[in-house]
């Protein structure tokens, strides 16, 4: 059959709506950021994140064009996350190709620029590189996934690198210290600067499939201690020119990645040189597990205190795990382990957790 060559050209025809100009987020002139989002048969749409206020979730209005709109601020300059929900459902803000990976979804960010993150921008330096490396987990019976970060000229380097290994926190992914984390470019401008040791930087994904957060004391409790021990170290190890001594690997994590770091560093010190937990801190039922049954093999072991640094970090007392920080220290002071302590201003968040790669990479490695 033949149609009419009018009817096989003639172009689709839809009504232009206030989403094809839309923008979100709109950056206002006072330090305000707008988020806007086309839904008009929504009935209840809401936004919650690490901005000031961002929890509990405040509401977006309606304007009669079926645009919903929130004004945030004024916010100081920062990276901030948030996540939308829409009639009960969590939604993408499809205006905003900005996003983090998480264990369950994905949530949106944006940058506000200005001098308080300039240590955290994109600069014209020498950027080093994002690999996404997949290994055969032998101790879990699968393939998983790592970002690795080279530096800057890593190809062409001959001595063997350090690593610091750095763990995300509950619900996150291996690819969030390079999207919100902004890992790889604080880096980049610390090396541009002069201010730290090239080093590899290995971003393991913690979370275990179908096994729960783990927050309990050793090793044991936690699997992915296992894989990281086992199959992550000596993978690294053998496909990247990197040092396997003691004084070239660092650990740290954060929050639930801090536990994992204490469980892994404390039962395992002579594996590290630098241990560097965030945001963190054993819950009162596991301090006393931990005093009970590794009072011996743990907390007297003099390995411990041969580490050239024990850097614990919080988010100050807005930090969701700052009173678990405070008893797990006392407990360390009881031992006798020697640590350093800092707070930053951010919380249990990324706000936080960014300044501290910042303030304890200088340190590694000396």
């Amino acid at each position: 059959m033949v149609f009419p060559l009018v009817a096989q050209a003639q172009p689709g025809f839809r009504t232009n709506t206030p989403n094809d100009t839309l923008v979100s987020p709109k950056f206002l002139p006072d330090g305000r950021v707008q988020l806007n989002l086309y839904a008009p048969k929504a009935s209840d749409v809401t936004v919650s994140g690490d901005f000031p206020g961002g929890f509990p979730a405040q509401k977006l209005t309606k304007a009669e064009n079926g645009v919903w709109s929130l004004a945030l601020g004024p916010l100081t300059p920062n990276v901030y996350s948030y996540d939308m929900v829409v009639d009960g459902v969590k939604t993408f803000d499809p205006k905003n190709p900005r996003f983090k990976e998480s264990q369950n979804g994905v949530s949106n960010f944006f940058e506000l620029a200005g001098k308080e993150v300039d240590y955290l921008a994109v600069k014209n330096v020498p950027h080093g590189k994002i690999e996404l490396v997949w290994y055969p987990s032998s101790s879990l019976g699968t393939t998983r996934r790592m970002h690795v970060y080279t530096p800057p000229g890593y190809a062409s380097m001959k001595d063997k690198l350090p690593v610091l290994y750095l763990l995300h926190g509950g619900g996150d992914n291996d690819g969030s210290w390079t999207t919100v984390g902004r890992a790889n470019f604080i880096l980049d401008n610390l090396l541009a600067e002069g201010r730290m040791k090239p080093m590899l930087v290995v971003m393991p994904a913690g979370h275990v499939p179908g096994t729960a957060i783990a927050m309990g004391a050793g090793p044991d409790q936690d699997p992915f201690a296992k894989d990281f021990i086992k199959d992550i170290i000596p993978y690294v190890e053998q496909h990247y020119n990197v040092s396997n001594r003691r004084e070239g690997r660092a650990l740290a994590g954060l929050s639930m990645g801090g536990i994992q770091t204490m469980n892994i560093a404390l039962w395992n010190p002579e594996l590290f040189s630098y241990v560097l937990p965030l945001s963190t801190g054993y819950f009162p039922p596991v301090l006393t597990e931990l005093e009970t049954k590794y009072a011996t093999t743990v907390l007297k072991n003099p390995q411990i205190n041969k580490w050239k640094l024990f850097w614990i970090a919080m988010g100050g007392e807005k930090d969701i795990a700052y009173q678990n920080n405070r008893n797990t220290m006392a407990l360390f002071d009881k031992y006798g382990i020697k640590y350093q302590y800092t707070e930053v201003p951010g919380g249990h968040s990324f706000l936080a957790w960014r300044q501290n790669l910042y303030q304890f990479a200088p340190l590694l490695f000396r």
